[in-house]
């Protein structure tokens, strides 16, 4: 028995991690963690490939029922990032973006945007014990041209959009944090 554990391992950690997909339970978790493996420090973009915000006009509603218009930042930092509670690799970014709330969020407005029902979002929330500011979208900004999950826009006080990254990233990443610091500082 020894013997073929030691030939078939391989094809054992295969078969495990197979069940594990195959159960609804363990399949979210598993892919969450997967993402979290391969996620890299996202890039800027080049100054003169950089598009300007011709308008802050995005409403989104935050869970008080109140009206929020992207507007609000106009001559500040924002990262809008847009979301879902049953998107593996935004699950996996959260943990990152958590962090770069509490160090950040006197300096930098953040706008996690979700299309999912507040009742989702509050067992999310809850389920992690993230505190991060969510809204649910009531009218899409032009620029915003989000049509995978997570989608994440970086503005600077000028309004350009500086970062546009779809999927998963290691937002809490030296590199990521320099970043803001010098968006921060301009």
């Amino acid at each position: 028995m020894k013997k073929i554990l030691q030939k078939r391992w391989s094809d054992i950690l295969i078969g495990i991690f197979l069940l594990l997909m195959l159960i609804p339970q363990t399949r979210q978790p598993v892919q969450v963690a997967i993402q979290r493996m391969i996620a890299f420090s996202p890039k800027t973009i080049e100054k003169q490939d950089q598009k300007q915000l011709q308008s802050y006009e995005m409403l989104m509603q935050n869970p008080s029922r109140q009206t929020i218009n992207l507007s609000q930042s106009k001559g500040k930092v924002a990262l809008v990032n847009f979301w879902a509670t049953w998107c593996p690799p935004c699950i996996a970014e959260m943990p990152d973006f958590q962090k770069l709330h509490q160090d950040y969020q006197n300096q930098i407005d953040f706008f996690f945007v979700t299309q999912d029902s507040w009742e989702k979002v509050e067992k999310f929330e809850q389920k992690r014990a993230y505190q991060l500011p969510y809204f649910q979208l009531i009218q899409p900004g032009k620029e915003f041209n989000y049509t995978q999950l997570p989608t994440t826009y970086l503005i600077d006080k000028e309004g350009n959009i500086v970062l546009e990254k779809t999927g998963i990233a290691s937002w809490n990443s030296d590199k990521f944090r320099q970043t803001l610091d010098q968006l921060i500082a301009q």
